[in-house]
């Protein structure tokens, strides 16, 4: 399956196409990814692309005043970093240095009037790619930056696989609340059926055991 994205890619040493529905043909890629964060909403969002600095700081810029990052550790619970133009970083320093990288997700809050978009800008994960999955909730988001379902995108979803009955994700649709998805042993599968996720979207999953997010991917698939 060939890269079909949102993402606007240049490949590194070969030709590819730049639109917003790019096909590379390389070995290795760079782009960019837009992202737009409704007025007065909150938002779920990865980091879709490998960085040359991948903090809050860095990944989150330029955003308004007032523009908030929730920060998410299993077990512990959210960090809240807020915009502060004096600063010109988020504050506390403790969240504006937290590093995101792709696989991970955390939620925004775009407190203004104005939509804001946020800018992603680096490497496309390519190769044996995988995400622990940790007992109890996580954020997590596929390390390609396609879209698609969270089954298409490669997230176990069978028992097979390791998933347990109770398994759930959680999609976060602005203006709405969650969307909540259930595994089901009989069905061997989610239910209500995954809905599919954005490039650049994170999910809240909730496992009862350690697994993991696998994934083998080229952009010359």
């Amino acid at each position: 399956m060939r890269t079909k994205t949102l993402l606007l890619i240049a490949a590194v040493g070969a030709a590819g196409a730049a639109t917003s529905m790019a096909q590379v043909f390389s070995v290795n890629a760079v782009g960019y990814v837009n992202k737009t964060v409704p007025k007065g909403q909150f938002m779920m969002v990865s980091n879709p692309l490998k960085a040359a600095t991948n903090t809050v700081n860095a990944l989150f810029q330029p955003v308004p005043v007032g523009f908030q990052v929730f920060v998410y550790t299993p077990g512990k619970g959210f960090e809240v970093g807020t915009f502060d133009d004096l600063e010109g970083a988020f504050l506390p320093a403790s969240v504006g240095s937290k590093e995101i990288l792709p696989g991970q997700g955390v939620f925004v809050k775009n407190p203004g009037t104005s939509d804001v978009q946020i800018t992603f800008v680096g490497e496309v994960m390519q190769g044996n790619l995988s995400t622990p999955l940790v007992p109890g909730l996580q954020i997590v988001s596929s390390q390609v930056p396609q879209a698609g379902t969270a089954k298409e995108l490669g997230f176990p979803s069978t028992t097979e696989q390791g998933m347990t009955p109770g398994d759930q994700i959680y999609q976060y649709v602005p203006n709405s609340g969650y969307y909540v998805s259930t595994f089901d042993d009989l069905e061997n599968g989610f239910l209500p059926a995954l809905k599919p996720l954005d490039v650049g979207e994170a999910i809240f999953v909730k496992m009862a055991k350690a697994n993991k997010w696998d994934r083998n991917f080229s952009v010359n698939q």
